[in-house]
């Protein structure tokens, strides 16, 4: 790209205009359900280039890993580039209907045939589609109370028997009014293309006629649009929606950021990498190596987060910044403009470390997560693979959005410019996951908890806690691509 090229670019950036913005964000309210709303204007800048896709369909059965995932090198650091749309609809099985062991199972087939359907012209790469289909435990509960607790993961040598798979918590530093939903089921669809999102979106719940119906079986509860701005080489996504949106504080966010908050978020060694996240990879976490039902599944946290973008970035300056997103030691690179700080095994705080920083006063958001989302020594897992220690277990998914909170929901939605991120993790077990949230919040795994007496470290010198609120959160089960639709229902009698 040519010097001109790139002030094309970053001028075509700069031109998305408010009312434009926000003449599209009434579309999904007034439109079909695969409408993108204020998120259209995506299409109006270059994608990605991403490298030729084959012309053998490959998929994987964790269906949370994308095919290919390229990336880049930026200060010196891996960064993974992921899909650029991240839309995840909720919903319960129609209350209309009267759910027979025939009707499940009718609908088992009926759902695994029209997702396939929708997914058969693309690759499972980021320019391509790939469907993740997720149940929560009221699923389970109602619709397959005999089998579920049988199939689902335990976690091994524990009286009574305790599951890897949990429902949703409220964490310390939650607002009280956060929502622990209660959903059946949720899809979540990734791609760099919109149309290709849409038209899946749309065969399955929007057009009786496709061929790929299966809107009739489920009462939606939400659409959810993130999206995760590419930036590094000019103006980000993320920063151009928000000053188009009259975000406060959007004028702060660093020119290249991927995300809101200023920083990249998928490092390559801060992600699970490979198959790490699935219940039956890691030793001793799960029941399900080596071959049970929900093997190559993984457990998964999907929340929605606002973030208080104008008091992050005018409370603090860009070491400020730097300090409360990794830590008080981390050292802030001479130029502000950077936003990607290494954050690999090389970097993971000890606890000694940690409990130095709680005695300043502060406490990095980083450094607290090390200590229960890293692996504690090296290790070869069920599959023979070296692990070596200071490995990150979750895979993220931090996606930023505009919505208030969603996209779509029965009820209706709020304004298009309230700054926030839907959040996912995928990981072997919910009781991970509850551990690392509960370290973000300072109660660590070894039994410290910084927000008590001798430390007493308040949410605003807490790493980022004090910026960001919760309102919804729920727990998935994720299935092997094989039982994706209807986990269980075939084996019911």
């Amino acid at each position: 790209m040519t010097n001109e090229d790139q002030r094309t670019a970053d001028e075509q950036r700069r031109n998305v205009s408010r009312r434009g913005l926000f003449k599209r964000a009434a579309a999904v309210g007034l439109g079909s359900l695969a409408a993108r709303g204020v998120y259209e204007v995506l299409d109006e800048f270059d994608g990605p280039t991403r490298a030729e896709a084959a012309t053998v369909f490959r998929r994987f059965q964790e269906q949370y890993l994308i095919d290919q995932v390229e990336g880049i090198v930026d200060n010196g650091v891996g960064v993974a580039i992921p899909p650029l749309h991240n839309d995840v609809f909720t919903a319960k099985l129609k209350s209309s209907t009267n759910w027979t062991t025939a009707a499940l199972k009718s609908a088992k087939t009926r759902v695994e045939n029209a997702i396939a359907k929708v997914e058969a012209p693309y690759p499972s790469t980021a320019a391509g589609l790939t469907i993740v289909v997720g149940w929560g435990l009221p699923y389970f509960r109602t619709f397959t109370p005999t089998l579920w607790p049988t199939y689902l993961p335990k976690i091994p040598n524990t009286n009574p028997a305790q599951y890897a798979v949990l429902d949703a918590i409220k964490f310390p530093s939650d607002p009280g009014n956060v929502v622990l939903e209660d959903n059946h089921v949720m899809f979540k669809f990734r791609s760099d293309s919109a149309s290709i999102v849409a038209g899946a979106e749309g065969a399955l719940f929007d057009d009786q006629n496709s061929g790929a119906y299966i809107g009739d079986l489920f009462d939606l509860t939400s659409k959810r649009i993130g999206f995760l701005g590419r930036g590094f080489g000019s103006r980000s996504i993320a920063k151009t929606l928000a000053l188009a949106a009259g975000v406060p504080g959007a004028d702060k966010i660093p020119e290249a950021a991927q995300l809101m908050l200023g920083f990249t978020s998928t490092q390559a060694q801060a992600l699970g990498p490979d198959l790490i996240p699935s219940f039956e990879t890691l030793r001793g976490v799960t029941n399900q190596y080596p071959n049970g039902y929900f093997t190559a599944g993984c457990a998964m946290h999907l929340s929605h987060l606002y973030l208080d973008l104008d008091i992050w970035y005018s409370s603090f300056d860009y070491a400020g910044r730097v300090k409360r997103m990794f830590s008080p030691r981390t050292p802030v690179p001479s130029n502000s403009n950077t936003v990607t700080i290494p954050n690999g095994p090389a970097q993971v705080s000890t606890m000694a470390q940690v409990k130095q920083d709680a005695a300043s006063g502060l406490l990095g958001h980083n450094a607290l997560l090390q200590q229960a989302a890293r692996l504690s020594n090296d290790q070869t897992d069920n599959y023979g693979r070296f692990r070596r220690k200071g490995t990150s277990v979750p895979l993220r998914e931090d996606f930023n959005t505009l919505d208030d909170p969603f996209a779509w929901a029965p009820s209706g939605v709020g304004p298009t410019n309230k700054p926030g991120m839907h959040f996912v993790a995928f990981l072997p077990g919910h009781h991970l996951f509850h551990r690392a949230r509960l370290a973000m919040d300072g109660v660590m795994p070894d039994g410290t908890n910084f927000r008590n007496p001798p430390y007493s470290i308040p949410d605003e010198n807490n790493g980022i806690n004090a910026r960001m609120h919760a309102s919804h959160r729920q727990n998935y089960v994720i299935p092997p691509r094989r039982n994706r639709s209807f986990p269980l229902a075939e084996l019911l009698t």
